[in-house]
Parts: structure tokens; C-alpha cells; sequence
């Protein structure tokens, strides 16, 4: 991972621990603990301790805690970017270049939904997104407000699936699927069991992220035959 433009050089930092492995633990504890707590209930003492280290390390490695957390969001954020564009290429491979809608969908919620479980081994990355998309720091709304250029292969994607559908619609589209996995946080799972008064399971993310991909399945494809030409809309 590339340094923080916090970092600084071994000689102005007496006493931190420079080395690699301790880069690497603290970036760990840190995200356990952001996922834990979130951002405003971590220390940076609380940071060093967990990962066995000194206070200077986080300055040496990372600047700072506010440059800690949007390092890794941004670590996370390429990961999960990283692998919904590997499914979605694989979906139009196997598709001609026009892959079927719920497959577009099923690789744009796919990896946030199917993090989550344990098994995943990118469940407490899965919770630190969710914790820092719920708690977002000033910094951090910088980039969520700018930083779409990952979501430009979908909306050529959903456009191509799509031809009724200006980019406005399709961009329309995409938000309002793109709030899907949200939904599949702790908490918003912890109410969805009481709701349901334990009847629904949502350990099984797999079925989940099925049931999301039917519910937007259900929703574009409204939208698409609203905007459809009259004609048209009949035939179908």
C-alpha cells in the first residue's frame, strides 16, 4: 500500500517503529477497532496498543488517525471495486458483451453483500465500510461525493442491458441499487430479525444477496417499461 502524504522519514521520526509488519498491524487493528467503535471511539493510544506499537508509529506510517481511516477506505474501496469489475467482465464474457440485467446487478452488490460472511475472510472489512459510510468524516465525504469513476463501467453496462433508458434514467437506476447492500449491515440485519421476530436468517448472505438481486431485478425493469415506447411496452 502507498504511504500517506503524512508519512515521514525514518530520521524525523526517533523512536517509531519503521518496519513493514508493524505498517501492516496497525492497519489491521485499526480497522478492527473503526469497525468496532467507529472512527470518534477509537484513541490512537487504543490503536498502538492493539497493534503493539509506539505512539510515533502512526505518524511515521500514516500521518495521522484521520489519514489512517481514509487510507484504509481506500485499501477496502479499490478491493471491493477490484472485484466487482472482475464479475462484471466475467458476466459479459460468458454473455457477448451484453450481459443479462440481474447479472450486472448481481456483480455490482455481489462483493459488499458476500463480505459479510465470516467465511468470506473480509467480513471486518465488510463492517468497516459499513461503520465509515455510517460515520463519514469530512474527509471521507470528499471522496464518496466525487469519486464515481468505478461506477462508470456499470452505467455503460445497465445502458447497453438497457437502451429505453437515457443515463440519466440509468443513473437513477444504479443509486437507488446501489443502496441495496446497505441494508445488509449488523444493524440494519439485527432489525430485520426483530421484525421478523427471528424468521428471517440473514446469516445465509448468498440468499440475501439473491433476494437484493430480485428486488432491484424487479425495480429496474419497472422503470425500464415506464420509459419504454408505447408499443413497446404493450409487446412485453
Amino acid at each position: 500500500m502507498a504511504g500517506a502524504k503524512g508519512r515521514r522519514k525514518a530520521e524525523d521520526a526517533p523512536g517509531a517503529d519503521a518496519t513493514p509488519d508493524t505498517r501492516e498491524r496497525i492497519f489491521l487493528a485499526a480497522e478492527r477497532l473503526f469497525a468496532e467503535r467507529g472512527f470518534d471511539g477509537v484513541s490512537v493510544r487504543d490503536i498502538v496498543e492493539a497493534a503493539s506499537a509506539n505512539l510515533a508509529a502512526i505518524s511515521y506510517h500514516f500521518g495521522s488517525k484521520s489519514e489512517l481511516l481514509l487510507e484504509i477506505f481506500r485499501t477496502r474501496a479499490k478491493e471491493l471495486n477490484r472485484e466487482r469489475r472482475a464479475r462484471l467482465r466475467e458476466a459479459e464474457a460468458r454473455h457477448g458483451g451484453v450481459p443479462p440485467l440481474a447479472d450486472i446487478l448481481r456483480a455490482l452488490m455481489g462483493p459488499p453483500i458476500l463480505w459479510r460472511d465470516p467465511a468470506s475472510g473480509r467480513d471486518t472489512a465488510s463492517r468497516f465500510i459499513s461503520r465509515a459510510l455510517a460515520e463519514v468524516t469530512p474527509d471521507l465525504r470528499k471522496i464518496l461525493e466525487s469519486d464515481v469513476r468505478h461506477l462508470r463501467l456499470f452505467v455503460d453496462a445497465l445502458a447497453r442491458a438497457l437502451p429505453q433508458l437515457s443515463e440519466d434514467e440509468v443513473c437513477w437506476a444504479l443509486h437507488f441499487t446501489s443502496g441495496l447492500p446497505h441494508q445488509c449491515t449488523d444493524t440494519n440485519f439485527r432489525r430485520l430479525e426483530a421484525l421478523s421476530g427471528g424468521g428471517c436468517d440473514t446469516r445465509d448472505v448468498a440468499a440475501a444477496l439473491e433476494r437484493a438481486v430480485r428486488y432491484a431485478l424487479g425495480g429496474v425493469e419497472a422503470l425500464a417499461a415506464a420509459r419504454a415506447p408505447e408499443g413497446e411496452a404493450q409487446a412485453s
